[in-house]
Formats: C-alpha cells, sequence, structure tokens
C-alpha cells in the first residue's frame, strides 16, 4: 500500500511538470502532435467520394490542345460560358487576373492606327461574362510591406459578436486582386490563401482575415454563402478570440485566428475531375456540373503550387478548397476549440495518475501486456473522439503522459524488487549458505517471505552451565567476546550444511533445514552438522581454555516436523522464521540433553528421515511438558563409536524393561553401570529400583516429564 502511495504522489509531481510543459512549450514542439493526428488520417484511410463538387482542371491535356499558359481571356469567358451552361449552383475561380491581357486584339490598335474597324477587347469579353455567369473570383492577400490596394467589396455584411479579441485574426499587409475591370464585373469574391504550418503541410485554412479595419472571406467560404443567399454572416467569439462563424444553416467551428482544421477526406485527385479541354469541346455531361460547387484551377505541371497534407504531399491548391466546401457542407468538423485546452490538461492528469495506479495494482508480469491493452484503448478513444464527434485533442502530451508513467512504475517497481532483494539479503545473508543466498536473490521476495507449511529439521543448541560460566566473567566484553568465538565456526558450519539460522536465544542457536530452500536429505544434513559441530568444539576448548578460562559443553536436539514457515511479525518489524509445535518439541528435546547427559539427542522422526548410517542408539520414550503425544529419543554417537559389548548389552537391558521384565533388565542396567558408569544407566537403574520397591505402581515405558530442562 505504501508503494502506491508513492507511485500517486510521483504521479502529482509528473502532471505538474507536463501541465507546465503543454502551457509553456514553443509552437514548434506541439508539431509532434500534428504529425500523430496525420497518422490517425492515414489510419482512417479516405472516406467516400462526395458529388457536390466538381474540379474543372487546366491541365496538361488542356494546355496542349489549347495553347500554353496563361490563356487569353475570351478563352476563359468561354471555359466559364460552357460550365455556366450546366447550370452549376456556383462557380469559384481559384486564379487571379491581376493585369490586362497583354494578349487582347484591341491592343493592336494602338500599335497600328491604320486599323479602322474595332477589335475584340478580351478582358471586356470576361468581364461581359462575370456579370451573366455565378461566377466568384479569387484574390491573395499578401503579408509583406506592400499595400495601398483597395479590397474588393463583399456583398455581405459581417458581424463580429463577442469579439473581445480581435488580433487573434490574420491581418494582411497587402494583396493581388483582379484587374478594375474584372473585379468590378464581378458578384463577389474571396481570397484564396492557404496557411501552411512550420513543417509546410496544409492542415488548416483560413475562413475570414481582417484587411485595413474589415473583414473578408475566403474563396470556399464566400462560394458558400453565395449559395445559401446569406447576406449576414456573424463572427462569434470571446477573449481568446473566434469560436465560430456562423451563416443561413452553416455553423462553422473555427480556431482563434479563424482557420477551420481541415477534415481531409483524402489524397489527390480524391474529388470528380474534369479537364477543361472537355468542357470546351462539350465532352462533358450535365450531372458532372448541374447544382454542383465548381471550382477552376490547374493541375498542370509547373503551373500550380502543390500542397502537402496527411494524404499527399503534392495535392493541387484547388483541392483544399474542395475539402473546406465538403467539410461545411457535411458538417464533419474536426472541433479544436480553446476551451479544449482543460480537457488536455484533465486528460494528462487522468493518465497519469491512471496509469500509475494501474500498473502499480498489477503484477509485474502483467505489467507490459497491461500497458499494451491500455495503449490500444487510448489511441482507439483519441481516434473515436477525432473522427466519431470531431473533439480535437492534444494526442502528444497524453502520450508522453502514457509512456512516462509506464518507464516510472517499472523503475520505481525495479527499485522496490531492488530494495525488497537488499532487505532480504539483510534478513537472511546471515542466515543461509551462499547457495541458498543465490536462490532467494533469483526469485521474487514475496515468494519467499510467503507463509507456507513444510517438513524441516529443527536444530537448538545451549551452552550447559552458561549462567554459572558467565559469572566468571568480569568483563561483559570479554564474555561477549568469548561468544562470539564460539557462535561464528557454528553459525558458519550451520550454513556450510544449508541450513538456516533462525535467532540467537542468549546463548542458545535455533536453525532449520528445508526452507527457504528444499534441501534433498535435509535431516542428515542437519545431523551432520551437529555432529560437526560437537567435534569442532572439542578442538576449539584448547583455545578457549587458554583466552578465557573456561571449557563449553552443548547440547543439541533435533526433530524434523511439518511446520508454517514464512514472514513473521509486526508491521513495522519481522522475521523469516519457523513456528509450530515441531519447534517446540525440538527445543525440548535439546533441553533434555542435560538430563541424560549426552550432546546429542534427535526423534524418531528425524531417525526415520535420515538417508545415511550414524551411530544411533534409543535413549527413552517420552512426553514433554505441554504435550500428550509420546516420542522416542535416540542418542547419536558424534565421538568414539560404541563398544560391541555395551551396546548389545544396552539393547538387551532396554528391551527388557520396555518388555516390563524389570527385574531382568536391572540386572543388565546395573553391569552396565559398573563397567561404563553413565548417567543414562544410572537413571534407568533408578527407575527400575523404584518400580521394584512398588511393586503396585503401574508400569509405563513412557516417561513423562513436568519441568523443562
Amino acid at each position: 500500500m505504501r508503494h502506491l502511495y508513492y507511485k500517486v504522489a510521483v504521479a502529482f509531481i509528473l502532471t505538474v511538470l507536463f501541465w507546465l510543459l503543454y502551457l509553456f512549450s514553443p509552437s514548434s514542439f506541439f508539431s509532434l502532435d500534428d504529425r500523430l493526428r496525420d497518422y490517425m488520417f492515414l489510419l482512417r484511410g479516405e472516406l467516400p467520394r462526395s458529388h457536390s463538387i466538381t474540379i474543372v482542371d487546366i491541365d496538361d491535356a488542356s494546355l496542349k490542345k489549347h495553347g500554353q499558359w496563361p490563356w487569353s481571356r475570351d478563352k476563359i469567358a468561354m471555359l466559364l460560358r460552357h460550365i455556366s451552361e450546366k447550370n452549376p449552383g456556383v462557380i469559384g475561380l481559384d486564379m487571379v487576373f491581376p493585369e490586362p491581357d497583354r494578349s487582347s486584339p484591341h491592343l493592336l490598335a494602338k500599335r497600328y492606327p491604320e486599323i479602322v474597324h474595332p477589335l475584340p477587347n478580351t478582358d471586356q469579353i470576361l468581364a461581359e461574362c462575370f456579370k451573366h455567369s455565378p461566377v466568384i473570383g479569387g484574390y491573395i492577400f499578401t503579408f509583406d510591406a506592400r499595400g495601398g490596394e483597395e479590397a474588393p467589396s463583399i456583398p455581405a455584411v459581417f458581424i463580429e459578436r463577442g469579439m473581445r479579441n480581435t488580433h487573434t485574426m490574420l491581418m494582411p499587409k497587402g494583396l493581388l486582386v483582379n484587374e478594375p475591370i474584372l473585379q468590378d464585373s464581378l458578384y463577389s469574391s474571396g481570397f484564396f490563401n492557404n496557411t501552411p504550418d512550420e513543417n509546410g503541410m496544409i492542415r488548416s485554412v483560413p475562413l475570414v482575415m481582417k484587411y485595413d479595419h474589415a473583414v473578408y472571406d475566403s474563396l470556399a467560404l464566400e462560394m458558400l454563402r453565395v449559395y445559401s443567399g446569406s447576406a449576414k454572416v456573424e463572427i462569434a467569439g470571446d477573449t481568446v478570440g473566434i469560436q465560430e462563424i456562423t451563416f443561413g444553416p452553416y455553423h462553422i467551428p473555427v480556431d482563434a485566428a479563424g482557420r477551420l482544421l481541415v477534415n481531409f477526406r483524402g489524397g489527390g485527385h480524391h474529388f470528380d475531375y474534369v479537364s477543361a479541354h472537355d468542357i470546351l469541346e462539350g465532352n462533358v455531361s450535365k450531372e458532372k456540373i448541374e447544382g454542383r460547387f465548381v471550382l477552376v484551377g490547374t493541375s498542370a505541371l509547373g503551373l500550380y503550387d502543390a500542397r502537402a497534407i496527411a494524404y499527399d504531399n503534392n495535392i493541387p491548391g484547388v483541392e483544399i478548397h474542395a475539402n473546406v466546401i465538403d467539410n461545411i457542407l457535411s458538417g464533419d468538423f474536426l472541433d479544436a476549440k480553446s476551451t479544449h485546452k482543460a480537457m488536455d490538461l484533465l486528460s494528462i492528469a487522468t493518465i497519469l495518475g491512471g496509469m500509475m495506479l494501474l500498473f502499480g495494482l498489477a503484477s509485474s508480469s502483467f505489467v507490459i501486456p497491461l500497458a499494451a491493452i491500455s495503449l490500444f484503448v487510448l489511441i482507439y478513444l483519441y481516434y473515436t473522439l477525432l473522427f466519431g464527434y470531431g473533439v480535437v485533442l492534444n494526442l502528444l502530451f497524453p502520450l508522453l503522459s502514457f509512456f512516462t508513467a509506464l518507464v516510472a512504475s517499472i523503475t520505481m517497481d525495479y527499485m522496490t524488487e531492488h530494495k525488497k532483494k537488499e532487505q532480504v539479503k539483510r534478513m537472511l545473508g546471515k542466515k543461509v549458505s551462499p547457495s541458498v543466498m543465490e536462490y532467494l536473490l533469483a526469485h521474487t521476495a514475496e515468494d519467499i517471505v510467503v507463509a507456507k507449511e513444510l517438513e524441516a529439521t529443527i536444530f537448538f543448541s545451549d551452552i550447559q552451565g552458561f549462567s554459572a560460566l558467565a559469572e566468571q566473567f568480569k568483563s561483559p566484553g570479554k564474555l561477549i567476546g568469548m561468544l562470539n568465538t564460539y557462535m561464528t565456526p557454528m553459525v558458519e558450519n550451520i550454513m556450510s550444511h544449508q541450513g538456516t539460522v533462525d535467532k540467537f536465544i542468549g546463548d542458545a542457536i535455533m536453525a532449520y533445514w528445508n526452507a527457504p530452500l528444499e534441501i534433498e536429505y535435509h535431516a542428515d544434513k542437519a545431523l551432520q552438522s551437529a555432529i560437526s559441530q560437537l567435534r569442532i568444539l572439542k578442538n576449539m576448548n584448547t583455545d578457549l581454555e587458554s583466552q578465557y578460562g573456561v571449557r563449553l559443553r552443548i547440547g543439541i536436539g533435533l526433530h524434523t516436523d511439518i511446520v508454517t514457515v514464512g514472514d513473521m511479525g509486526s508491521a513495522g518489524r519481522s522475521d523469516y522464521t519457523v513456528v509450530g509445535d515441531g519447534v517446540n518439541l525440538a527445543s525440548r528435546i535439546e533441553g533434555l540433553t542435560r538430563y541424560y547427559d549426552v550432546p546429542l539427542l534427535i526423534t524418531s522422526a528425524t531417525r526415520e528421515a535420515l538417508n545415511e548410517v550414524y551411530q544411533i542408539r534409543t535413549i527413552d520414550i517420552v512426553t514433554v511438558k505441554g504435550k500428550k503425544e509420546s516420542v522416542e529419543l535416540y542418542e547419536v554417537k558424534h565421538d568414539t563409536p560404541y563398544g560391541v559389548e555395551e551396546l548389545a548389552l544396552y539393547q538387551d537391558a532396554i528391551q527388557l524393561y520396555r518388555s516390563e521384565n524389570i527385574q531382568e533388565a536391572k540386572m543388565h542396567f546395573d553391569t552396565l553401570m559398573a563397567s561404563y558408569p553413565s548417567k543414562l544407566y544410572e537413571i534407568y537403574v533408578a527407575r527400575c529400583d523404584q518400580y521394584l520397591a512398588d511393586s503396585g505402581k503401574y508400569f509405563s515405558v513412557v516417561h513423562a516429564f513436568d519441568t523443562k530442562y
């Protein structure tokens, strides 16, 4: 749980940092977001072709048949008349005629005064065509130092509503307009500027600009306005800038500068194209023109300015206007409102916080699959918002937030795992052998410390008569030095036999085998370690006597049983240990080494678990204090083997005793006591005497201890 708190705190810090980066990053940085949106377009694919728009293309075939560009104005007039005859909805010219037609025949009269008959003026011919055709002319705004030209008149009223900030609208400094005779003949006109982004891509198109304190609309917008018959255009905005352009049935969301984020339909030649040559030759059916928005432009090599969009790096500029018109007609806008910034900020916080929490709750093996699913859901959500609802949100920062959350979460998990391994090393590094430690480091801490039941061999050892020995030491430091001298080789021996040191209880050592690493023949390992420790102590006593003036005797008890092993303790302090009745019994067995005056006792459970052969003889069947079940005890010889005669006599004696043949058993124990005096034989002689003295006493081969040793 604390780990989750840390992740939430990190998510909060990252959120603040990403908010600052989002709010104060340069515009060039956001071009990456535009490129991501371009990939969304490619992922979506092209939309079905619209049949409301036709592009009359002055293509290479037209130039080949009718001469190089520029064509004479009367040929342009002829082209427009042929289009008008097929009853178009409205015609838009993606071209401007800023100078008189140099090829006009009437200019010859100035050079040759002898010509009597008047020659035709092609500019006048085109002007007359403009007057009798539904033509919307085009012009270009410039943003250099030029100025002074009079802007064309627009037969509409532009109303700015709620505009507290008018400086966001594009404000050109000059314009390139049709020559007066043509401009005056046009019913209306619109600019056909396209404004590429910093990387040269067309993603948004200005629908309005402000020039000389007046508002002017684009060619595409003016064609729609004229088509709708609306004489009023409302430009709604707020303190941020423009929000919406409204006229007739159309409500067009735009950015603060009045630009439409274009929902492009596809690559070049996605709309219906007809060649100008076919129009002039009368080879185009009326259905291709009637009632449609007709744009006249050029795709001939060397004439048109190639534009780049998501689908195509070389699209004719006239097709940009076609996309704008189709967007407004269909109403499937991409709305990039300034208010979406709040949604972007909320998305950043939600993704960072949600992903950090989600990755924190998931196990490490599921983080990568979960991240892949989450990334798919995130991209699908933004894809749906973009093309299903037209909501344009920043995708760059959510993706950065997602991957940052993933990296931060994995890093924190790694640090946590590393910390847990360090805790395991501190917890068990002084208790287990290097081979066991390698196993622990190769597994997760959760697998190691989780509580579980297993069979283990429990080891207890204790220095006999330690309290009396301790009184001989005037210096506590010297006492601790002596204990350390004794403990160090004993612990090393346990670890070398793959045992785990559980704890030190004063002068006692508790250890166990078969946890946390499973060990084959763990009872043998434990018994071999016990035998080895007794032999080590025999050699060590020479040094202890010379250095500290003492000789140590220890008792060791072993018992094999099912125990519970795991990390146990309080929330703030815990230890990896074993618990269970088997642990308590092993402790009691160690204590009984004092009673029988033998250094090493094992239980029948340990004896049955042994795989190798040892010098073992049964000692007694007992119940220890606090337990009702009896257990058979065995002594393991660690130094001089049992004598053959003594062992045979003892086996006969113990068999007679357990068969209730007390009189004969006593005779055997008396013989053993006389030849091989020991505390064990003394105990059995005393028991036999007690039973023989009180013939009415109930006999039991199980000796019950009512005190701890």
